[in-house]
């Protein structure tokens, strides 16, 4: 891949590794809530987990789109679409403007990972690919 990248590829990745971050709080604070003693651990121990292995796939795929492998676009376009759904979802419960803020991140990463220069950016396949065709 060329040494520049595309804005949107930086805004992209940029933004999934807020999300990275955001994910790693829960994980923590899931794991203060399970120290301090929680009425059903093992719902809480799944969340834990589910925090952290989300953190982990997000903040490879994200360096994987740095590196202009496609692969990572797949778990960063899943991730937005579950972010947009459940932000609606809470938008409708009532949660306000904190909710529309998901919204909004979802869109817009969502958008910059399919902008057609950062497709081109992210095209490169390689031996981390499975069957070297991702």
């Amino acid at each position: 891949m060329p040494r520049s990248r595309p804005a949107l590829l930086v805004v992209a990745c940029g933004l999934v590794l807020l999300e990275v971050l955001v994910l790693v709080a829960a994980g923590v604070a899931g794991t203060a809530t399970l120290v301090r003693g929680s009425e059903v651990p093992a719902v809480a121990v799944f969340l834990v987990v589910l925090a952290l292995g989300a953190a982990l796939l997000l903040g490879a795929a994200a360096r994987a789109l740095w590196s202009g492998r496609r692969w990572g676009r797949g778990p960063v376009l899943t991730a937005q679409v579950l972010l947009v759904v459940v932000s609606a979802s809470l938008w409708g419960s009532g949660a306000g403007p904190r909710a529309g803020l998901g919204v909004l991140l979802g869109v817009v990463v969502g958008a910059a990972v399919l902008a057609p220069p950062v497709v081109a950016a992210t095209s490169r396949t390689g031996p981390d690919d499975v069957d070297g065709r991702a």
